[in-house]
């Protein structure tokens, strides 16, 4: 039982660019994680409550969106792709430097492998002739 799901799952995975996806779920949770939580040292409580946190929650969810996309529907992958490295960079500069760069590394990361993506098999290569060298006279 547990074998067939697992190769019911490597199937599903390999028709999508579910690597691309899981980069962007994790960047966006680590954008959307520093501005809502307060991070509790003996007494002292340390919190980053700024506009940053309107801003982390926007672009958090509009990239937890591009990953969900990315996996139910691998066909926009290309605009998936192109809006997550923008979101990305976007949130360098507004969010508490992208998650504290964290967040848009992966993103970034993700975005570039849900562009460079493909469906299609790879071609296998064929015996090629042996070149021929020129030899130095």
């Amino acid at each position: 039982m547990l074998l067939t799901l697992w190769r019911g799952f490597t199937a599903w995975r390999r028709g999508r660019p579910f690597w691309a996806g899981l980069f962007v779920a994790a960047g966006a949770l680590i954008i959307l994680f520093p501005p809502f939580v307060g991070v509790k040292l003996g007494d002292m409580v340390i919190s980053i409550k700024t506009i940053g946190g309107t801003s982390a929650l926007l672009i958090g969810t509009l990239l937890a969106i591009c990953a969900v996309s990315l996996w139910v529907q691998p066909k926009f992958r290309l605009a998936a792709g192109i809006v997550t490295v923008l979101l990305s960079l976007v949130a360098l500069v507004v969010t508490n430097l992208g998650g504290f760069l964290a967040g848009t590394v992966l993103s970034l990361l993700g975005g570039a492998l849900a562009v460079a993506w493909t469906d299609e098999p790879k071609k296998r290569k064929t015996a090629e002739e042996p070149s021929q060298t020129v030899q130095p006279t």
